[in-house]
Protein backbone atom coordinates (compact mmCIF):
# COMPACT_ATOMS: atom_id res chain seq x y z
CA UNK A 1 0.00 0.00 0.00
CA UNK A 2 1.05 3.53 -0.87
CA UNK A 3 0.54 6.38 1.15
CA UNK A 4 0.78 9.82 -0.51
CA UNK A 5 0.82 13.00 1.76
CA UNK A 6 -1.29 15.73 1.49
CA UNK A 7 -0.45 19.57 1.30
CA UNK A 8 -1.88 22.02 2.98
CA UNK A 9 -1.99 25.62 1.87
CA UNK A 10 -2.57 27.23 5.70
CA UNK A 11 0.65 28.82 6.05
CA UNK A 12 0.30 31.19 2.67
CA UNK A 13 -1.56 34.42 3.85
CA UNK A 14 -3.70 35.18 0.47
CA UNK A 15 -4.02 38.94 -0.31
CA UNK A 16 -7.33 40.86 -0.47
CA UNK A 17 -5.99 43.90 -1.26
CA UNK A 18 -3.28 44.15 -4.42
CA UNK A 19 -0.25 46.12 -3.03
CA UNK A 20 2.12 46.94 -6.16
CA UNK A 21 5.86 46.58 -5.50
CA UNK A 22 7.88 49.31 -7.17
CA UNK A 23 10.96 49.59 -4.70
CA UNK A 24 12.75 48.15 -1.87
CA UNK A 25 11.33 51.10 -0.09
CA UNK A 26 7.91 49.50 -1.26
CA UNK A 27 8.59 46.07 0.65
CA UNK A 28 10.24 47.40 4.01
CA UNK A 29 7.02 49.02 3.90
CA UNK A 30 4.73 46.33 3.53
CA UNK A 31 7.17 43.73 5.76
CA UNK A 32 7.05 46.46 8.75
CA UNK A 33 3.40 47.28 8.71
CA UNK A 34 1.74 43.77 7.75
CA UNK A 35 4.18 41.47 8.85
CA UNK A 36 7.32 42.35 11.38
CA UNK A 37 5.36 43.07 14.62
CA UNK A 38 7.86 41.06 16.78
CA UNK A 39 11.56 42.71 15.69
CA UNK A 40 13.51 40.73 19.05
CA UNK A 41 13.95 37.86 16.76
CA UNK A 42 15.17 37.76 12.92
CA UNK A 43 12.04 36.36 10.87
CA UNK A 44 12.47 35.12 6.99
CA UNK A 45 9.63 36.52 4.59
CA UNK A 46 8.89 35.02 1.38
CA UNK A 47 6.50 37.83 -0.70
CA UNK A 48 4.97 35.67 -3.44
CA UNK A 49 4.17 38.25 -6.88
CA UNK A 50 1.87 37.76 -9.62
CA UNK A 51 3.41 38.50 -13.38
CA UNK A 52 2.08 42.74 -12.45
CA UNK A 53 4.83 42.82 -8.91
CA UNK A 54 1.70 42.79 -6.56
CA UNK A 55 2.09 40.73 -3.75
CA UNK A 56 -0.44 37.37 -4.14
CA UNK A 57 0.61 36.00 -1.05
CA UNK A 58 3.51 36.13 1.83
CA UNK A 59 4.61 33.89 3.80
CA UNK A 60 6.92 33.92 7.30
CA UNK A 61 9.46 31.06 6.19
CA UNK A 62 11.87 31.07 9.12
CA UNK A 63 12.01 32.79 12.73
CA UNK A 64 15.07 32.36 14.61
CA UNK A 65 17.23 33.73 17.21
CA UNK A 66 18.23 37.90 17.86
CA UNK A 67 21.33 36.91 15.24
CA UNK A 68 20.14 34.39 12.74
CA UNK A 69 17.20 32.51 10.44
CA UNK A 70 17.51 29.38 8.63
CA UNK A 71 16.87 29.62 5.34
CA UNK A 72 16.15 26.92 2.66
CA UNK A 73 15.42 26.78 -0.34
CA UNK A 74 12.42 23.76 -0.10
CA UNK A 75 10.88 26.62 2.38
CA UNK A 76 11.01 28.77 0.26
CA UNK A 77 10.18 27.00 -2.69
CA UNK A 78 7.26 25.27 -1.95
CA UNK A 79 5.04 28.31 -0.79
CA UNK A 80 6.39 30.15 -3.87
CA UNK A 81 5.01 27.23 -6.27
CA UNK A 82 1.49 26.57 -4.37
CA UNK A 83 1.28 30.35 -4.56
CA UNK A 84 1.62 30.02 -8.54
CA UNK A 85 4.16 32.67 -7.99
CA UNK A 86 6.08 34.17 -11.06
CA UNK A 87 8.69 35.84 -9.17
CA UNK A 88 9.49 36.78 -5.40
CA UNK A 89 11.80 38.80 -2.91
CA UNK A 90 13.16 36.89 -0.24
CA UNK A 91 13.11 39.43 3.33
CA UNK A 92 14.54 39.51 6.57
CA UNK A 93 14.71 41.45 9.38
CA UNK A 94 18.49 42.52 11.70
CA UNK A 95 17.04 43.09 15.14
CA UNK A 96 20.44 44.95 15.82
CA UNK A 97 19.72 47.66 13.40
CA UNK A 98 22.14 47.30 11.34
CA UNK A 99 21.34 46.54 7.67
CA UNK A 100 24.59 45.81 6.49
CA UNK A 101 24.52 42.33 4.92
CA UNK A 102 26.34 39.11 6.93
CA UNK A 103 27.93 36.43 5.21
CA UNK A 104 25.63 34.15 5.58
CA UNK A 105 23.19 36.58 4.23
CA UNK A 106 24.95 37.06 0.94
CA UNK A 107 25.17 33.17 0.60
CA UNK A 108 21.63 32.76 1.41
CA UNK A 109 21.19 35.36 -1.47
CA UNK A 110 22.78 33.31 -3.74
CA UNK A 111 21.58 30.06 -2.84
CA UNK A 112 17.97 31.05 -3.27
CA UNK A 113 19.06 32.49 -6.35
CA UNK A 114 20.19 29.67 -8.48
CA UNK A 115 17.32 27.87 -6.86
CA UNK A 116 14.96 30.14 -8.60
CA UNK A 117 16.65 29.62 -11.83
CA UNK A 118 15.96 25.44 -11.50
CA UNK A 119 12.09 26.08 -10.92
CA UNK A 120 11.55 28.91 -13.23
CA UNK A 121 10.72 31.26 -10.02
CA UNK A 122 13.23 34.64 -10.11
CA UNK A 123 14.30 36.18 -6.98
CA UNK A 124 14.05 39.95 -7.39
CA UNK A 125 15.57 41.24 -4.51
CA UNK A 126 17.13 40.19 -0.97
CA UNK A 127 15.70 43.15 1.17
CA UNK A 128 16.99 43.78 4.94
CA UNK A 129 15.00 45.32 7.00
CA UNK A 130 15.76 47.64 9.83
CA UNK A 131 13.39 49.92 12.10
CA UNK A 132 13.85 52.73 10.55
CA UNK A 133 16.42 51.46 7.45
CA UNK A 134 16.47 48.96 4.68
CA UNK A 135 19.38 47.13 2.53
CA UNK A 136 18.38 46.28 -1.25
CA UNK A 137 20.39 43.97 -2.73
CA UNK A 138 19.25 44.51 -6.04
CA UNK A 139 19.52 48.60 -5.69
CA UNK A 140 23.16 48.37 -4.37
CA UNK A 141 23.64 45.70 -7.69
CA UNK A 142 24.62 42.53 -5.89
CA UNK A 143 21.66 40.29 -7.59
Amino acid sequence: MHYVREVKVRYTRKIKTKTDIRSASDVAHFVRTKILQDNSKEHVVLLCLDGSHSVAAYNIVSIGTATSAVVHPREVFQAAILAGSVSIILVHNHPSGSIEPSPEDVKTTEMIKEAGKLVGIKLLDHVIVADHQHYSFQECGRL
